[in-house]
């Protein structure tokens, strides 16, 4: 039995349900209404949040965080050898050869095959079949990633600002289905060094950790906002996919 505390869906970054957590949470942060009160006013002061480089290649199901893996241990490890093989039936010919060529029990070698697939292996080698065996927040986390990470591994996270408030949030695939007035453009290991609060955004853009597409004297003029919702950020209960 996993010894982990399981957590919702809304607890992990970047899926749109912590998205929409910290949407809630900067509503209701006193401090960002003020510093951001007139922010979007007469111009379109919506952002796009750009995580780039989100590593799905090395990053397997086993380096997800341990209270993930071990659910999936527990939920694999309670599947009887005439499930599996019902399961297995269904697999792809290329998955099948691999769990064949591994040592163990048949439970062990399919619960190894599965851990040790990676994030942009998932849909191709985690089949209709075997999805309702993994562990719920698995499954949710799959379909995060299907739906709402484009080809190249980027995560495009909208947010509607407008005067002292985010009223939307959601997530594109593709830059022309969203327009917005500003983009904070950055790879994945510097956003998680902000919502960890180990950075400050306003020298991250400084130093170039962050680039932004939009005008730089607004985000200047309205610094103490931009840093408010870094704070925010930080300050949400967070679990990192990677």
């Amino acid at each position: 039995m996993s010894t982990q505390q399981r957590r919702s869906i809304e607890r992990y970054f970047p899926t749109e349900p912590w998205l929409e957590e910290y949407r809630e949470a900067i509503n209701e942060n006193d401090a960002y209404a003020e510093h951001s009160a007139g922010w979007g006013v007469n111009f379109d002061g919506s952002f796009i949040f750009q995580i780039e480089d989100v590593p799905l290649e090395s990053t397997a199901i086993a380096d997800l965080p341990p209270e993930i893996v071990e659910a999936v241990e527990d939920e694999l490890s309670a599947l009887d050898a005439d499930r599996i093989e019902t399961i297995l039936e269904e697999a792809p010919a290329n998955v099948c050869e691999s769990i064949e060529a591994r040592e163990g029990s048949l439970e062990d070698r399919v619960a190894a095959e599965v851990k040790e697939t990676s994030m942009a292996e998932i849909p191709d080698r985690i089949w209709p079949e075997l999805r309702p065996e993994l562990p719920d927040l698995l499954d949710e986390l799959i379909t995060q990633l299907e739906e709402n990470v484009a080809d190249d591994g980027t995560i495009y996270a909208y947010l509607d600002l407008y005067d002292g408030e985010c009223e939307a949030v959601d997530t594109v695939t593709d830059l022309d289905d969203q327009e917005c007035g500003f983009r904070l453009i950055g790879e994945y290991g510097k956003w998680t060094k902000l919502v960890r609060g180990d950075g400050d955004v306003i020298d991250m853009l400084m130093s170039g950790e962050f680039e932004i597409d939009g005008d730089m004297q607004k985000i200047l003029q309205y610094s103490d906002a931009a840093v408010d919702l870094a704070e925010v950020a930080a300050d949400v209960d967070s679990r990192f996919i990677f």
